[in-house]
């Protein structure tokens, strides 16, 4: 069964192929180092949102975790010239906001977890290599738009827009709207090919007609 998805799936943003959205990733270019660190019960879902951030975010990189005995070496999340932060929400977390952006002296490595919100808290509480990175937290925003996953909190946001969000604040409000643009395709097709909404209902893109053969 898993094969026969697979063929029937677009190898870059897996979905089924007449849906693809590959033309709608965008190349975007930035100081800001992002580098998310993907729960390994993540990788199979064909509706993480954080592959596509690594697709679309040029100075980005994607790490697996949560594999037993397999502990992330400390060093290899920092890189010279930047300064590195925790993007977690804790008690002790910064606010990310145009104060924090002033007291930069240099790029930031946005370090970001991948995974629902009990993994994350065993994760940043468990692994050594986080210890004595500082937190930073986004300011209350708009509620998600992502509806293809039940949000424990009100406030959830999915790992796309968290980074999107980040992103326009520490550096380009453009890069956001991209993100966040690419996200709302992803989740309009997804609905549709699950029968939850109509095609008049798609106002990003719409359905390309090879989809309704």
């Amino acid at each position: 069964m898993r094969q026969f998805i697979a063929a029937h799936r677009c190898p870059r943003c897996e979905i089924r192929k007449p849906l693809c959205f590959c033309a709608w990733i965008p190349e975007i270019t930035l100081q800001t180092r992002v580098l998310i660190l993907m729960h390994t019960l993540e990788q199979p879902l064909t509706t993480n949102t954080a592959k596509l951030v690594n697709k679309a975010l040029t100075n980005s990189e994607l790490r697996i975790h949560g594999r037993i005995d397999d502990r992330l070496d400390g060093a290899s999340l920092h890189q010279p010239g930047t300064r590195s932060y925790l993007l977690y929400p804790s008690a002790h977390a910064t606010v990310l906001d145009a104060d924090f952006v002033a007291s930069l002296s240099e790029p930031v490595t946005l370090i970001v977890p991948d995974a629902n919100w009990r993994q994350t808290q065993k994760f940043v509480r468990r692994e050594p290599a986080l210890a004595g990175i500082p937190h930073v937290k986004l300011p209350p925003g708009p509620p998600t738009e992502y509806h293809l996953r039940v949000q424990r909190h009100v406030t959830g946001v999915c790992t796309l827009e968290a980074i999107a969000r980040a992103i326009g604040i520490l550096e380009s409000p453009e890069a956001q709207a991209k993100l966040e643009e690419v996200l709302r395709v992803m989740v309009e097709r997804t609905l549709w090919s699950r029968g939850k909404i109509t095609a008049d209902q798609c106002h990003v893109s719409g359905i390309p007609a090879e989809a309704f053969n």
